[in-house]
This record gives C-alpha cells, sequence and structure tokens, in this order.
C-alpha cells in the first residue's frame, strides 16, 4: 500500500530560507571593508557548496527510492522544489534526460502503475532503500540543502559587490589578489565582479 506523504515530516522550507537568507545578509552586511567581506562572502558560498554537494544525492537517492518503489506522493514538497523539478529528478533518474517522459506509451495523462514503476527503477539501477530510513532522513537532508542553497544565494551579490569594489578606487586590486584572498581562481573573480557592475547598469 503506498505511504502518503504526510506520514514524512515536511520542513518548513520557506521560513528556512528566510532564517538563513536573513542571516547571512545581517552578518555580511555588519563588515564594512570590501576586503573582508569578499573572504567571508566566500567562505559561506564555499561552504554551501560543500553542503550541497555532500548531501544533494543522497537526499535525491531518498525520494527517488521513496517514489519509485514504495510509491510516496508529495515528495516534492518534503523536498521543498518545484513540481517541474522534481519530475525531472525522476526523468533523469530513469533516462539520463531530464525531458525525457517517464509515462507510459509517452501519454502524458498515464501513470505507471507500481509493478512499472519498480521495474523502470530497477532496469535504471535506481537503488533501492529501506523505506523508514529514508523516510527519517529525508526531511533533515532536504532542509540542509535548502539552507545551504539559501545562504549561498544570499552571499552571492556581497561576493560579487565585493569584488567590484576591490578593483575599484580606492584600492585597485588585481583579480589575482582577489583570488587569492576568497581562495578562488581570477576568473571566478572577473566573473562575479563583472555580474556585479551589470546589476549596476554598466
Amino acid at each position: 500500500m503506498p505511504a502518503a506523504h504526510h506520514k514524512l515530516t515536511v520542513p518548513d522550507h520557506k521560513t528556512l530560507r528566510a532564517e538563513a537568507t536573513s542571516q547571512v545578509k545581517e552578518e555580511l552586511g555588519k563588515i564594512a571593508r570590501p576586503d573582508d567581506r569578499f573572504k567571508r562572502a566566500c567562505e559561506i558560498v564555499q561552504q554551501a557548496d560543500l553542503e550541497i554537494a555532500a548531501h544533494t544525492e543522497e537526499r535525491n537517492q531518498a525520494a527517488l527510492s521513496l517514489w519509485f518503489y514504495d510509491g510516496v506522493r508529495g515528495l516534492d514538497k518534503v523536498l521543498g522544489i518545484l513540481p517541474n523539478a522534481y519530475s525531472e529528478m525522476r526523468r533523469f533518474a530513469l533516462h539520463g534526460d531530464k525531458k525525457a517522459t517517464i509515462n507510459p506509451g509517452g501519454d502524458l495523462n498515464a501513470r505507471m502503475t507500481a509493478e512499472e514503476r519498480i521495474a523502470a527503477a530497477q532496469k535504471a539501477g535506481v537503488p533501492r532503500l529501506d523505506s523508514d530510513e529514508a523516510s527519517d532522513r529525508l526531511p533533515a537532508l532536504a532542509a540542509t540543502v535548502a539552507v545551504a542553497a539559501a545562504r549561498r544565494k544570499a552571499a552571492m551579490p556581497f561576493l560579487q559587490d565585493a569584488a567590484l569594489a576591490l578593483t575599484e578606487d580606492p584600492y585597485g586590486w588585481s583579480t589575482d589578489r582577489i583570488a587569492k584572498l576568497g581562495n578562488t581562481t581570477p576568473k571566478y573573480v572577473r566573473d562575479v565582479k563583472n555580474k556585479a557592475a551589470k546589476r549596476r547598469g554598466h
């Protein structure tokens, strides 16, 4: 019998993202010097990237296992992603293509039976996880990824603006010097400062 999504904890993604965004903006907004702000913004972005990389695959595997093998519905809400993104995740798992249809016979109104879902997942090599363990772990994994993504998104404008400021008077830093400060590359610095300049209308 398919498990209902209400048996899983649905993280309050909206609040989690808002709190993470507010914390980053408050922290970076208090840093007056652009070099200090750039360095800290880089640290936040790099840490977020590590967390996203470390947890996204595990999050996705738990969600895919619960959907394909256990028929759990409403997982997009647990994941905190849009239904389209969730559909793309399932398509990619089966076909390696986000746009490929997973509907039987390509009929958008047709739905796979439980047996068809399981067979398709097994054929595609989707790992089957213990459903209780996946249900327990998925909300925390989803929340971790959502918070990291929100922190990253909030830090980027500060990072970009600080990089641009450091190339201008009275600083006049080279992209190499800025890159060393942020433990990144000159190309990355050029890209982020150009985004700041574009946003400013230059």
